[in-house]
Formats: structure tokens, sequence, C-alpha cells
């Protein structure tokens, strides 16, 4: 068996090393040239041939496909190029403005005597770096679809670090809004602000003479004149303390009663939007403008009272204009 593979080998050299002669006449020569070839020769000649061929073909393939791609980054480039240099002119702007803003938050932070632990729990400029380059690395191995060398634009660690920034200022910004919204409430709950969003100021908290019988009286409120039917809001939270009809004194009148003792009273009122022990909001439509009880005109007659017995002077409140309606 070994002797037959052998001879056949042995044949195939044979062949391979058989010269050929090859004859060249060119046109309008009186001589020809002729060269020797082997078998071997020829074979290696066209395989190399073939070779230079498909490289070729393939280098044209892959730089087609190359092209593709450079043409479509070229095209999202070129769209967002613009916007890109825009937002990265803006980040300095907004790295400035966090800074002020965050800066003015501690201030505030610290004039409410907030917890000094939420001080403590705020990032440093490199620690929110840090982390922002750690989360767009964990989001670039995780999704292979990002656009390459998006690693390497500086603006966009910038963005990120500044909204780390902000996601750790998050407790300091919560402590800050619950403090001014436990504020808010309390200041809701008194009698600040104006019950009327229009009128005119007929009479005045003090002694004045009395217009229905002439002599001199103390006036326990303020007179707020304005067209019958005229929406009367309550100027705190609190709970309907009275709502009584009425053809004297006060009339058709109400008393809310709010936080820390205070109590607001709305006179000769047309008709009553609210009942006894029923709770209203600052600003609420309770009641409208009227002319009932001992009046000489249409006009809404308001007091505000600390305890049931302490008259005060209601322009004092009205002038705070605290979240009037």
């Amino acid at each position: 068996m070994e002797k037959m593979i052998k001879k056949r080998i042995d044949q195939v050299k044979e062949k391979g090393h058989q010269r050929l002669t090859v004859l060249l006449i060119p046109h309008g020569f009186d001589k020809s040239f002729h060269f020797q070839i082997s078998i071997f020769t020829i074979f290696f000649l066209v395989g190399l041939l073939f070779a230079i061929v498909g490289i070729a073909v393939l280098g044209i393939v892959r730089y087609n496909n190359t092209r593709i791609q450079i043409n479509a980054l070229a095209s999202v480039y070129g769209k967002y190029f613009d916007e890109y240099i825009e937002y990265s002119e803006k980040l300095g702007d907004i790295r400035d403005d966090f800074a002020s803003l965050n800066e003015n938050l501690q201030e505030v932070h610290s004039l409410i005597d907030g917890e000094s632990d939420e001080l403590l729990k705020l990032p440093d400029e490199s620690d929110s770096e840090d982390l922002a380059a750690t989360e767009l690395k964990i989001e670039e191995a995780v999704d292979k679809d990002l656009m390459l060398g998006r690693s390497y634009l500086s603006e966009i660690y910038g963005y990120r670090a500044v909204r780390v920034s902000m996601e750790k200022n998050k407790a300091l910004v919560d402590s800050v809004f619950n403090f001014l919204d436990s504020r808010y409430g309390i200041m809701n709950s008194l009698p600040f602000g104006e019950p009327l969003l229009s009128y005119n100021l007929t009479s005045y908290y003090g002694m004045r003479r009395s217009p229905t019988f002439g002599y001199m009286e103390f006036h326990d409120g303020v007179d707020l004149a304005n067209v019958p039917g005229t929406d009367i809001a309550a100027t705190g939270d609190g709970r309907v303390y009275r709502a009584i009809y009425s053809n004297r004194g006060y009339g058709n009148h109400i008393v809310i009663a709010h936080a820390n003792g205070y109590y607001s009273l709305y006179g000769h009122c047309t008709s009553l939007k609210v009942r006894e022990g029923e709770y209203v909001h600052k600003g609420q439509r309770i009641a409208t403008v009227g002319a009932t009880g001992n009046v000489t005109g249409p006009h809404l007659h308001y007091e505000v009272w600390i305890g049931e017995s302490n008259r005060t002077d209601p322009m004092d409140y009205m002038k705070v204009g605290f979240g009037q309606y």
C-alpha cells in the first residue's frame, strides 16, 4: 500500500516538474521569444492570482461596509452636532447655577435649624464625578448598542456628575421642603389675607360714629363694600364654628375657628355656602356679600378674634397678604 502511495506521489512530482515551452511571437517583429515553465509553477501562479483577486474583492466589500457606517455616523453627528455644541457651552452655566442653588439651600437649611446629618451626606464634586463615571461604564457594559466613543465625551460625564449631585442633595431638599411645608400649613391655618378680591373700605376698626344710630361706638371689625352676590372667601383653613341666618346684628354670618385660638367672622351675607361643623380651606368660597342685619348698604363686615372675646384689628392680618386667593 505504501509503495503504491509513494509511486503515485512520484508520478505527480514527475508530471509537476515537467516543463512546458511557451513561445511568444511579437507582432511585427522577426524574432520570437520562448521560455520554459514547470506545471507546479503554473499552478502556483494561478493560485496566487486567485488569492490576490479574492483579497481585493474582500477589501472592496469591507471598504464599502465601513463607508456605509461612516456615512451613518456622519449623519447622526451632523444632525446633533449643533445641539452638542450648545449643551457643551451650557454645562458650565449649569454647574455654576447648581453650585449657587446648593449654597443657598444649605444656608436656608442652617437658618431653619435643619438636621446637620443631612449636610454630612452631601458628596464632594470628585465623588460625584467618580459615581457618574461608574454609572456610565456599567451602562456601556450592559448595553452593547451604545455608540462607541461616548465615554470620551467629557460633557456626558459632566452632566451625569451634576445629576448625581442633585440626587444626593435630595435629602437636603426634602428636609427644607418638609420644614417649609409644615410652616406653610401653619400659615394657611391662620386668618391671613383678604376675604374679597376687591372692595371699598368704608369703615375701619375702632371708635366711629354709628351710621344707623348716630352715636359714637366701638367698631369691632372692618366694612368692605362691594355689590351683592360677590364671593366671600375663607381667609384661612378651619372649621365652621357658626353659620347663622338672622335679620339683626351681623345678619346672616359665619364664624370660622382657626388654629391657635384664632377666629374670623363674616357678617351681613346674602347667602351662606357652608354649614356648621364643616371644614373649609383658605380661599374657599363660603358666602356672598349682602345687606342683612343692621346695615345701611351691601358690604362684608369682617372681624378677627383671638379667642372668642378678644377682637383685634383685621387690617393687621389682611395686610400680611399671605396666600391671597
